[in-house]
């Protein structure tokens, strides 16, 4: 009767173990999106607002799952960032926006999840001062922002002036290594950084 009990704990505490850590642990949905590369002077007549802004705080995230496979449709956060300085456009410095990033994240029972736009795209978040190429849709709420060409319209500012040279993946703010965008970096911080 023992053996029954301490296997039927065991049971427990593996299946326990098993679906925290699948909580606890974001497995993460990058798709390899086929996206237009956009060349910096594109990206700036695209831009409704160019704007030097921090990351303030999330205010919503809208997950539409399809009802068969559960799997992503639409993933959309919605972040205000307070704006410090203006290159383009109608907004006003210390203005708070609500700007729209095509990922988001849940939970179900399987697990929690996280669905980013691309392979390249990282959230914006606090503690980073980011100079952003934005786009106000009419297909989104008032006054809500995109990024556009999503992770090509969103550039760090370096911590100091000597990293301009050092371009990881992690110093630009993306999820990976891309040629592209370390050149579109470099085009930017020449024009916007100094």
């Amino acid at each position: 009767m023992k053996k029954w009990i301490m296997a039927g704990v065991i049971a427990v505490m593996g299946v326990s173990i098993f679906f925290g850590y699948k909580h606890l642990n974001a497995q993460e949905l990058r798709p390899d999106a086929d996206y237009h590369n956009y060349s910096l002077s594109e990206i700036e007549s695209l831009a409704t607002v160019i704007v030097e802004a921090d990351w303030e705080e999330e205010t919503n995230s809208i997950v539409e799952l399809d009802q068969k496979d559960k799997y992503p449709l639409d993933t959309r956060t919605f972040s205000n960032i307070k704006v410090k300085k203006v290159y383009k456009g109608a907004v006003k410095e210390g203005e708070e926006l609500n700007v729209v990033e095509y990922y988001a994240k849940w939970r179900d029972v399987a697990g929690a999840y996280v669905k980013y736009p691309n392979e390249l795209y990282q959230p914006l978040t606090s503690g980073k001062n980011y100079l952003l190429f934005l786009y106000q849709s009419p297909e989104e709420p008032s006054g809500s922002y995109e990024i556009i060409g999503t992770h090509q319209g969103k550039y760090v500012y370096p911590e100091s002036q000597s990293n301009m040279s050092i371009q990881s993946a992690s110093d630009l703010d993306i999820a990976e290594k891309d040629e592209h965008y370390s050149a579109l970096y470099n085009e930017v911080s020449e024009k916007y950084f100094k």
